[in-house]
């Protein structure tokens, strides 16, 4: 009978109450909240004008105000259609694409609902008796698991969190106490018998999380043990009646649908995770039970939002799970329904993010989650080069295989086209590029006589490794390019030697950041040397703690800073100094010759006089200077590039001193 019973709560799961109910009634569009799963009609069971007929599609139930009719999906096809028991579930199994098991036991008596209800009743008697045995006996473990991981009694308490004590039958002994068998309270999972027979409580020396279902009724628990010889740091209740882990969501009781469906739920790893978020103010956030999302929950997260962003752990395994997910998904995706993906920095989970970083850090990274497709293509491609034909067809055949799991046409397609595009660029790209690779075959060195040089030296036109992938070696401008050198240069040096800001406090002024991220480090590391003298560790801790990541090592991997003596954490003050001061009055002076020629450009509409000429001639000498290394008399400064000679140089060939309406005259 248990596998009748679960059978039977796999269909309420797989099925729409809303859709079944919706093909008989119409629905009262001003009354209904269909972003909340909250529909009215009027009653089906009698007639009414107003509506007064609710279904609640989460919970997967519907109640009549008028006429008390209630029930689920089940009862509604008995009454509506005159079915019996037997013919409803073989209808419901046929929508739902199920299979009803050979050991199906059609007869559902009296015994086996009382089993049911007292199931439910054992596991509400037994989340009570670990509620107050943590009130009432102060466990000093527990206390200090709660305060340092939790802090907030609320938090507790709408949790229903409890704490199981190390006795060996200290829930059985209680449970005993109000009446219930041992056949029952084994069958029920909270207790279990050993080979000798003895009974023994399954949870002991554990935090308590009551597992609840949709209908808010309490089907099982999961225990954090507090020990750290505990040989599983989580426990769940074993698989019974009213309980199956692969079906069921952590907190998806809690779950309070917005206005708006899209990207309303959060989906994470663990019980912890949820808390973490539900912490600090991120209330609709569910968690599989310990096992990898299955199809069953993806569906039930589904009906909670149409684009679940999903959370995992920034871990290899948390890593392995998002990429279960996204194969899992594939056939089941549609244009309404996808997953998204929160990816969280190396080594944390979401608890981990929000203890160390706050909220903010989290906040930011779930407003820009990875797509489906994102997702899927890092996976493939991560860490990989395509240089060979053999590399590229392999790929091929796996974007081929994925697209035929999606079973949605449309979709299909579109994705084919998205993995088109982006293929095309990754062949593109001078890492895969099919010339490099055969540019690279090694070619023996010979003198003007022919003979070999040394047979062991090559000529290759084929760069390193690092060199591909280093900032020298990319697409980027050489402008923007030597501006980010600058840039990172500047705040590595103040890193490592903080007292540097205040003998260049002047020069500081002076300059302009043009990235973003290097500004917003730039000034953390003012405010918080302004706040008071800070060390380099507690510099960089700080840093870290604001930003969420390992700033230092961001900053030191761009190009070849990394090789720089006199940028590494163990260069000397004096070192430090020379090499600040060299960067700033460059970038300074780069500054400063753009602004020139901008302002000399704009002036030359209103002037035509011999000052524009000069300033234009100054200009190029610094250009020559800058070049050159040489020291320059002002703020106009030493480093340039051959864009700025050529810029002038047109400037010059135009005759832009010359008004244009005096050429004009002199043309003709």
């Amino acid at each position: 009978m248990i596998a009748s019973n679960i059978f039977i709560q796999e269909l309420r799961d797989k099925l729409s109450l809303a859709e079944l109910i919706g093909k008989k009634v119409s629905w009262d569009n001003k009354k209904s909240n269909q972003s909340k799963g909250i529909f009215w009609a009027c009653c089906p069971f009698h007639n009414e004008k107003t509506a007064s007929f609710k279904v609640d599609d989460i919970k997967g139930l519907y109640y009549c105000f008028g006429c008390h009719e209630k029930g689920d999906s089940i009862t509604f096809l008995r009454k509506t259609e005159n079915l019996d028991f037997i013919s409803a579930i073989r209808r419901l199994a046929s929508e739902a694409g199920l299979q009803i098991p050979n050991n199906f036991e059609a007869k559902q008596d009296s015994t086996h609902r009382k089993n049911r209800e007292a199931m439910l009743s054992i596991h509400n008697l037994a989340v009570k008796f670990y509620i107050n045995h943590l009130k009432e006996n102060q466990s000093k473990s527990a206390l200090d698991f709660l305060k340092n991981r939790i802090g907030s009694r609320k938090l507790i308490d709408d949790f229903q969190l409890g704490f199981a004590p190390e006795g060996k039958q200290s829930l059985f002994n209680y449970l005993s106490k109000q009446g219930y068998t041992p056949d029952i309270i084994i069958n029920s999972g909270l207790c279990a018998r050993n080979d000798h027979g003895e009974i023994f409580d399954r949870f002991r020396n554990r935090i308590i999380f009551p597992i609840i279902n949709q209908r808010d009724e309490i089907v099982g628990l999961g225990g954090r043990a507090l020990s750290s010889l505990a040989q599983a740091k989580y426990l769940n209740s074993p698989e019974t009646e009213i309980f199956q882990k692969g079906k069921l969501l952590f907190n998806q009781n809690n779950f309070v649908p917005p206005m708006q469906k899209e990207n309303s739920v959060i989906v994470v790893e663990g019980y912890m995770d949820v808390i973490a978020l539900s912490k600090i103010g991120l209330k609709n956030c569910v968690a599989p039970l310990g096992t990898a999302v299955t199809s069953d929950q993806l569906q039930k997260i589904w009906r909670l939002s149409s684009t679940p962003i999903f959370a995992f752990d920034g871990d290899s395994s948390g890593e392995r799970a998002l990429a279960r997910l996204a194969f899992l998904s594939l056939p089941l995706i549609s244009a309404e329904k996808t997953i998204q993906a929160c990816k969280l920095p190396t080594g944390m989970d979401p608890d981990d993010l929000v203890s160390k970083f706050g909220k903010e850090t989290l906040i930011t990274l779930l407003e820009k989650p990875q797509s489906l497709l994102e997702i899927i293509w890092e996976h493939e491609t991560k860490g990989k080069t395509y240089k060979t034909p053999e590399n590229r067809a392999s790929l091929e055949n796996r974007i081929n295989a994925i697209l035929k799991d999606i079973s949605n046409t449309s979709l299909r397609n579109h994705f084919s086209s998205a993995f088109y595009e982006l293929k095309k660029k990754l062949f593109s790209m001078s890492v895969n590029s099919y010339s490099d690779f055969l540019r690279g075959s090694k070619t023996p060195k010979y003198d003007s006589a022919g003979n070999n040089e040394n047979k062991f030296r090559y000529r290759t036109n084929q760069p390193t490794k690092n060199a591909k992938t280093s900032l020298l070696g990319s697409d980027t401008k050489p402008d923007t390019m030597e501006s980010r050198f600058q840039e990172t240069a500047i705040v590595i040096s103040l890193i490592n030697h903080p007292k540097l800001i205040t003998n260049f406090t002047a020069q500081l002024n002076e300059i302009t950041f043009l990235f973003k991220d290097l500004k917003k480090i730039y000034q953390n590391i003012i405010s918080l040397n302004t706040q008071r003298k800070m060390t380099r560790k507690g510099l960089l801790d700080k840093l870290n703690e604001m930003s969420g990541r390992d700033v230092y090592q961001q900053l030191i991997s761009t190009g070849h800073l990394q090789v720089n003596p006199f940028l590494n954490e163990f260069s000397s003050f004096h070192e430090a100094q020379m090499t600040l001061d060299d960067v700033l009055t460059r970038k300074i002076a780069k500054q400063n010759l753009i602004q020139e020629l901008a302002d000399a450009q704009e002036d030359i509409q209103e002037n035509n006089d011999e000052t524009l000429t000069w300033r234009l001639e100054q200009a190029n000498k610094f250009l020559h200077h800058a070049q050159s290394g040489k020291s320059i008399p002002n703020t106009l400064e030493k480093k340039t590039l051959e864009e700025d000679i050529e810029e002038i140089n047109n400037l010059i060939k135009d005759e832009i001193w010359i008004k244009t309406k005096s050429k004009k005259k002199t043309n003709h």
